[in-house]
Formats: structure tokens, sequence, C-alpha cells
């Protein structure tokens, strides 16, 4: 066993050094590439293990035994820092103004306070920076900005979107026929943790979103003006947005099904008035579809209720039909914070609870259910506030230059705000911040209306803007 173990890692660590300098030398010739490889595994390969009998390594842990990070983390630290350095060599460096580099600045010297102050405590530097920690954030922030170094010409952002939608595509056709002819997704707390009779798509919630990404984009250019295509193209379309609504609908998260919600909101905001009447018509028969089947398939297990709502908000309330309130965890996080709600208790805290209502955590309380909640608990009211910082002046740049976006470029920025209210009612009650892999989609997402200003003058935009993406 030892000489087997000592054999995986060997080849292990051969591997990364082979492929760490082909990392740098790829993003150096061919950037874009390099993106949209990236993009490419992390639409394909799901991260999410919780739920199944048998706990497996997914590509997302390749690499943690032995260099305590993921070898996707190292290549995403090597592209981000070859990219960075390419750019600064550039004789007239052109980039989309962001908030991206100030933001990692500015995290960064958080982090390196963590640091400091974690060895004074007596912590080790692996644990400080560790991912249940808030490592992921600045994750994010560095994939948001190899995108925007990356993907700089309009034919790499169709190219892009193109690649999301075929790749959300095939998982659709994988995961459904998973669905009706092999049980569904083996990571499913409920059947297999709770001994429901339920069966599910996708449990990962960035297979959600992939999908529910992909139907937005989707409906977005049905129903869109000035988008012009033929009947067949159409009905195909049509068939695949099915797929896709059929993906998160039958995945039975509440918190997709919200968040599919508010994305299809930001559509009909989008849309002319006189086609928001069609729309609102067919949204809201395929939102109450939706929600009758995650009532009957899921919720019908943990209420005797007949309202929706009541069924929905089954474990909050008074009136709720667990003993113990979901908020509980949160409340017990917040008991631990007294005296340090300002700074937190550190990347390396935890929080204590009652061990018996909070078995689901098996006894390590450094992470809680919600993105909100881990950022205060880890760095305080200072480390939440520079995060929303963050997402106000994403929301800032959408709403100052929309009105000036067309073609592919409007369905970007559209997109990426959509994507960010899909990523809401997971910051609010999920455990994005610890998940490499939602952390980097949710980067995706930050960076798309980012993807059009560095280009909005040249001749060669104002061609590509006339024709979206179909």
């Amino acid at each position: 066993m030892q000489a087997s173990t000592f054999a995986d890692d060997f080849s292990l660590l051969l591997a990364v050094l082979l492929v760490l300098p082909l990392t740098m030398a790829l993003c150096l010739r061919l950037p874009a590439v390099f993106a949209l490889g990236f993009v490419a595994i992390l639409c394909l390969f799901s991260s999410s293990t919780w739920g199944q009998l048998q706990e497996e390594n997914t590509l997302y842990a390749r690499g943690t035994g032995l260099f305590h990070y993921s070898l996707l983390n190292l290549l995403l630290w090597a592209a981000t820092t070859t990219m960075v350095l390419r750019y600064l060599n550039q004789a007239r460096p052109s980039l989309t103004a962001s908030p991206f580099p100030t933001f990692i600045a500015a995290f960064s010297f958080m982090m390196l306070g963590h640091l400091f102050l974690g060895l004074m405590a007596g912590q080790e530097a692996l644990v400080i920076f560790g991912y249940n920690g808030i490592l992921n954030v600045f994750n994010m922030a560095c994939f948001s900005l190899l995108l925007l170094m990356a993907l700089q010409s309009p034919a790499d952002r169709r190219r892009l979107l193109l690649l999301m939608l075929l790749l959300a595509g095939l998982r659709a056709v994988f995961g459904l026929a998973r669905y009706v002819f092999w049980g569904g997704d083996s990571a499913n707390p409920y059947r297999n943790f709770e001994s429901l009779d339920i069966k599910l798509v996708y449990f990962d919630i960035a297979d959600n979103y992939i999908a529910a990404l992909a139907a937005f984009c989707i409906a977005w250019l049905l129903l869109m003006p000035g988008v012009r295509m033929s009947l067949f193209r159409r009905i195909a379309l049509l068939g695949l947005l099915a797929l896709e609504v059929a993906t998160v609908a039958l995945s039975f998260r509440r918190s997709s099904l919200i968040g599919l919600g508010l994305m299809f909101l930001v559509l009909m905001w989008r849309l002319p008035m006189q086609r928001r009447l069609l729309y609102g018509g067919f949204g809201l028969f395929s939102m109450v579809t939706a929600a009758a089947t995650l009532m009957r398939q899921r919720l019908q297990f943990n209420t005797g209720s007949t309202g929706f709502l009541s069924s929905l908000l089954y474990d909050v309330g008074p009136d709720r039909a667990t003993e113990v309130s979901r908020f509980y965890e949160l409340e017990a996080a917040a008991h631990s914070l007294s005296g340090h709600w300002l700074f937190g208790l550190g990347s390396w805290g935890s929080f204590y609870g009652n061990e018996e209502i909070l078995d689901y955590h098996f006894g390590k309380f450094d992470f809680v259910h919600s993105g909100f909640g881990h950022l205060i608990l880890k760095s305080g009211i200072a480390g939440l506030s520079l995060f929303l910082a963050l997402l106000a002046a994403f929301m800032i740049h959408y709403l100052k230059s929309r009105s000036r976006w067309r073609g592919n470029d409007a369905l970007m920025a559209d997109a990426g705000l959509a994507g960010l209210l899909f990523w809401l009612p997971t910051l609010l009650i999920g455990t994005p911040i610890i998940e490499f892999r939602s952390m980097l989609l949710l980067g995706l997402t930050l960076a798309l209306p980012y993807m059009t200003q560095s280009v909005s003058r040249s001749p060669l935009y104002v061609r590509s803007a006339r024709h979206a993406i179909a």
C-alpha cells in the first residue's frame, strides 16, 4: 500500500513538473485556448461529493494530498501570474478597466494580515490559507482577471458563448439520461442519508448554474429583437431550452429554482414592452411547472402543508416541519463571533455549537451554510464589506454601460447580471466560499460584463456587434 501511494505521489509530482511549464508556455502563446480549456473543465466535471455513500476524489481534489492545493489551483495561479507578466510586457497594453486588480491587492493584504496573526496564534500557514478559509475568494478574482486578459477579441468571446452552450447541452443530455435510466446522480443526500425516494439530475449547485446560464442565453436569443435565425435553429434552441430548465427543475434544489426565477426576471426587464407579455406567459408557465415538480417530488416529504410557500420554507420559521431551524448554525456562529465582529475569527477560525444538532458537520465547524456568513465568520465585517464592494462595482458598471452594448456584448452583460442573481440564494444559504468550482464559476459570472469595453471603439467591434451569437 505504501509503495503504491509513493508511486502515485511521484507520478503526480512528475505531472506537475511537466504541466506547469507547458501551462505557462500556452498562456504566452495561446492564452485564449488555455482560458477556454479551463472553462470547459469547469463545465464538464462535477465537484460535489456530499451525499454519496462512498466518497470519491474528484478532479478538483487531485494534488491536495501532496501539495495541499489542487493541481487545477496551481495551474490557475501559474496561468494568472504568466498572463500578468505578459500583459505588463506589452508595448501598448489594452485591458478593460475592472475592479479585479484592486480587489486582489486589497484581499491579498487582508490575507497577509491573517497569516501574520495566525502564525502568532500558533497556526500553520497551510491551515491559514486552507480551502475552508477565504482562499477561494482570491481564486475567484484571479480567474476573473485571467479571463479578461485571455479573451480580449470579439471572436474569443463568441467562442466562449458557443463553448458554454455546447457543454451545457451535453451535460443536460447526460444528466437527464442518467436520471431516467440509471437512477440519477449518485451524490444524493435525500436518498442516501434521509431515505427519501427521490432521484436527482445534479446535486452540485455548479451544475445547476451551468444549466440555468445556458437556459438564460438561449431564451435571450429566442426572444430578444434583432436576433435572426432559421426556423430549424429556433426549434433546436427551444428543445435545448426545455432540457436545461428540466435539468434545474429535476435537481430539486430550492436555491437553484429561486435563482432561475431571478435570472428570467432580468430577461423580462431587458425585453421590449411588447414582448414581455409573450415571455411572461411562457416564463410563468415554466416556473409554475418547475415549482409544482419540486413540491411534489421533494417537499412532500418535509411537510404536510398543501401551500407551496410553507412547503418551500419547511425548515424556517415558527411553523417549520423540522425540530431545529435551518438558521441554528448561523445563530451558533454569531454567538462564537462575540467581540470579533469587525475582523472575524481568522481564516482558520471555527465556531462552536450543539454537535448533535450539527451532526452533518462531522465534528468540523470551520464553515457555515451561508457564503456571506462564512465571510463574516472568517474575516468579519471588513472582509464582507470588501466582497460586497466588488459586487457593487459590478452592478454600477453594468447599469452605467448596458445602454451602449449590442449583440453578443449585450448578451454577455445580461448573462453576467442574471448569473449573479442566480448565485445570491446560494451566497445566502449555501457553501460556495469553500467550493473551488463554484467560486470560479462566480468569477466567470463577474467577468462577463467586463469583456466588452476594451474593444468597444474598434471597427471590428462595430461590425461584430450587429450580429448575435446565432
